[in-house]
């Protein structure tokens, strides 16, 4: 899973002024109570001098075994004294333990020498409130998608209702979402405004986060707007360098109206690049256009259309537009 570095470094940094201020408020109660229980400020100094004599007995002593054993049980001794010494005063056993949200990792964000599930989870919730200011993420979803929005009698144009075609393309985005890390895949959705292109890649979109992967959705026009302010260093080019490598690197990447930004040889390299990239790493990708098929070579160049026939499984959406039905239903 390809998580954002800086978010991931963000979060890091996050859990460790979190720790700090744990360990500052468990400093302050220790030594508050040790204050008013002297003889627990004796046990803390009479248990770092076992800790420390246990270090030279395994470097000195050839006894070390029975050594050991005794410091042990001195050591257990002392603990003891300590919580009954706590609880006669009031105080739980756990006083002075060091907080922590996650039991796991302690809020060092590692289980060992991977990343602490607790980590993945805030980087998921993180990623769907981002792609909440830009995709209605919460309210659509595969539970909300109406199949009684697209007509059920045959187009002549396609010999296939809709309605069908919707099913299909619904039940395919599904699986595309709940198979996602298991099977390698790029979705082509293509057909007129309003269809419902955009609300599925809203759900895969949705569930893929909800499922611990980075996803990074963008238009074409903001894409390439990046690979303009990178290539002449223009505008904000730490933000933009920071843009073009989460677009190359994320997990999945989901392109939306692309073909409605201005022709041209630039935005054709740049798509090219993008393309290529992710392709050969492998990383899945969903294009979501009012173009067909045979007019990407046309608006592009024969390279990129072949990579997107050849490398994309196609999804056409036909029927009448969505929102101008809501419209209607809402007078």
């Amino acid at each position: 899973m390809a998580y954002d570095r800086a978010l991931i470094s963000s979060i890091l940094r996050q859990l460790e002024r979190q720790h700090d201020q744990y360990e500052a408020e468990a400093e302050s109660r220790r030594y508050q109570l040790t204050m008013a229980i002297p003889r627990l400020g004796e046990i803390d100094r009479e248990l770092r001098a076992t800790a420390a004599k246990a270090m030279r007995i395994a470097f000195e002593s050839d006894n070390t075994d029975i050594e050991i054993e005794a410091l042990k049980q001195k050591n257990l001794a002392l603990q003891a004294e300590k919580r009954s010494l706590m609880l006669q005063h009031g105080y739980p056993a756990d006083y002075l333990t060091v907080a922590a949200d996650c039991p796991v990792c302690r809020d060092t964000g590692y289980n060992g020498s991977k990343l602490c599930d607790c980590v993945k989870r805030k980087a998921a919730e993180i990623q769907k409130k981002n792609l909440s200011s830009l995709l209605p993420v919460d309210r659509e979803t595969f539970e909300t998608f109406r199949l009684d929005y697209y007509n059920t009698q045959p187009d002549n144009r396609f010999g296939i209702a809709p309605r069908e075609m919707a099913k299909f393309n619904f039940q395919k985005c599904t699986q595309f979402a709940e198979g996602f890390g298991s099977s390698y895949e790029n979705l082509l959705l293509f057909g007129s405004a309003g269809l419902g292109k955009t609300f599925l890649s809203s759900c895969i979109a949705r569930r893929v986060t909800e499922r611990g992967f980075s996803v990074t959705y963008d238009t074409a026009i903001s894409i390439f707007d990046q690979y303009n302010s990178v290539k002449f260093k223009s505008g904000d080019f730490s933000s933009a360098s920071q843009a073009l490598e989460r677009f190359r690197s994320t997990d999945l990447l989901i392109v939306d109206d692309l073909g409605t930004e201005m022709p041209g040889a630039f935005h054709t390299s740049c798509l090219y690049d993008l393309l290529n990239r992710r392709l050969m790493r492998r990383l899945p990708t969903i294009l979501n256009t009012n173009l067909l098929p045979d007019e990407l070579e046309t608006r592009y160049s024969p390279a990129i259309a072949s990579r997107i026939l050849g490398e994309f499984t196609q999804l056409r959406f036909i029927g009448d537009d969505i929102r101008k039905i809501r419209k209607k239903q809402r007078f």
